[in-house]
């Protein structure tokens, strides 16, 4: 009967599970940990992409939008309407910094940041498309409104300087308008022809404002542009300049 009992005690004796160690519970832990470290390695590296990205393709806009609006209002230097019934003299005579009748650009010279200023002059006739640095046209002055852009760098805010420009005409005050951010200076050189031997072109030499004799702004012919800007992804570090070269219209097919 023992021997029995024997038998069927030990077929009901529970076999022993084996279960997990601490020393394998660690590794697990570890290759948990290094797994969730690598995927969040690569998380934030896309993230610095993206935003390396966005901030390269916002300077790129900005560089075009500069050039853009500057380009417009300088090609429309010394613009007036209808000839036949106006004068240059008559539509830009002298007033503030235009010292001559006709002058239709002017500008400033600085050598360090934010640099130059360069004012812009021109007739828009009543709804013929003209535009200032604010977009708009001359809808309800006859027979015309005489339109000064000046633009220059704000830097009251110096770790976000603000391309701006300051639009006045007969009928409205002078009024800043900010344009584009991130533009830390300006560079103004004034194409314009001292040679007597034609070359070809209407610009024979370049010159900041500070060269310019009296006689010389109402020649300019062209001005080369550069707008130098704070690096998105080294604020501190080496500017990034932008150079461009604009036909002032009423002279461009001007050769001598």
């Amino acid at each position: 009967m023992n021997h029995v009992m024997n038998q069927l005690s030990s077929q009901w004796t529970p076999s022993r599970q084996r279960g997990v160690t601490l020393i394998e519970l660690m590794i697990a832990v570890t290759v948990a940990f290094f797994l969730i470290g690598g995927l969040l390695l690569m998380v934030q590296s896309t993230r610095n992409a993206f935003t390396t990205q966005n901030q390269l393709a916002q300077l790129q806009d900005n560089e075009r939008l500069v050039m853009s609006f500057m380009a417009e209002i300088i090609e429309s230097a010394g613009y007036f309407p209808s000839p036949n019934n106006n004068t240059n003299t008559a539509v830009m005579p002298v007033a503030g910094v235009f010292a001559s009748p006709g002058q239709a650009v002017y500008g400033t010279y600085a050598a360090a940041a934010p640099g130059d200023k360069v004012s812009i002059r021109y007739g828009a006739g009543l709804n013929d498309n003209i535009f200032n640095c604010r977009g708009t046209t001359n809808t309800t002055v006859a027979n015309y409104d005489t339109f000064v852009n000046t633009f220059w760098v704000n830097n009251a805010v110096p770790a976000n300087p603000v391309l701006t420009c300051t639009f006045s005409s007969n009928t409205i005050a002078a009024t800043d308008v900010p344009l584009v951010n991130g533009v830390k200076s300006l560079a103004i050189l004034y194409g314009i022809k001292r040679s007597a031997v034609s070359t070809g072109s209407c610009a024979d030499t370049y010159l900041n404002a500070s060269q310019m004799l009296a006689t010389d702004w109402n020649n300019v012919c062209s001005i080369r542009l550069t707008a130098s800007f704070i690096n998105p992804l080294n604020p501190t570090g080496a500017l990034i300049p932008l150079t461009r070269v604009v036909a002032v219209m009423n002279w461009a097919g001007v050769n001598s």
